[in-house]
C-alpha cells in the first residue's frame, strides 16, 4: 500500500508533503505524489497539440509535475517519493488515482473558505473527500 500527497504548485504543497511523508514513515508504507492538471494548465506546459497521445506519458508534462514535487521537497526527510500526473478534473483525478493504486490514504491540503465560496466554488478538496475510495486526510492551511 502507499501514501499519497495530492499537491499543487503553491506553498502548501511542502505541507502536504511532509505530513504525507509522516504518515508513510509511521506505516511503513510507500509515499507517493500526485499532481493533477487541468487541460487548460497544459497549453502553458506543451505549447503545443498532442493529437492521441496519453499526456501523463508525455516527457514535458511529467517533468513539470516533477519539478513541482521537487519544490516541495526540502524540508522533506524521504527524497524519493513515485511522482505520478494525471490530467483532468483533479478532485476526480485524485480519487481515481487512490483506487487504481492500492493507496491507504490520500492527504490534501485544504483551505479555509468562507460559506459564500463553499456554496459559489467547487472545492478539490471536498470532491476527494466526497470521492475517494480510503480516507482522507486534509492538512488545514490557512
Amino acid at each position: 500500500m502507499a501514501i499519497v500527497a495530492a499537491v499543487d504548485d503553491s506553498e502548501r504543497a511542502a505541507h502536504v508533503l511532509k505530513e504525507a511523508e509522516t504518515l508513510a514513515n509511521d506505516l511503513n508504507e510507500e509515499l507517493h505524489a500526485l499532481h493533477v492538471f487541468e487541460r487548460s494548465e497544459l497549453v502553458d506546459v506543451l505549447e503545443k497539440e498532442v493529437e492521441g497521445q496519453d499526456l501523463t506519458e508525455n516527457w514535458e508534462v511529467q517533468q513539470v509535475a516533477e519539478d513541482i514535487v521537487s519544490r516541495a521537497l526540502p524540508d522533506a526527510e524521504r527524497a524519493d517519493p513515485t511522482v505520478a500526473v494525471r490530467v483532468g478534473d483533479p478532485g476526480s483525478e485524485i480519487a481515481s488515482y487512490a483506487a487504481e493504486n492500492d493507496i491507504r490514504y490520500v492527504v490534501v491540503g485544504g483551505r479555509q473558505r468562507s460559506p459564500t465560496g463553499k456554496a459559489l466554488f467547487g472545492s478539490v478538496t471536498q470532491a476527494v473527500i466526497f470521492d475517494s475510495p480510503v480516507p482522507v486526510v486534509n492538512v488545514a492551511l490557512e
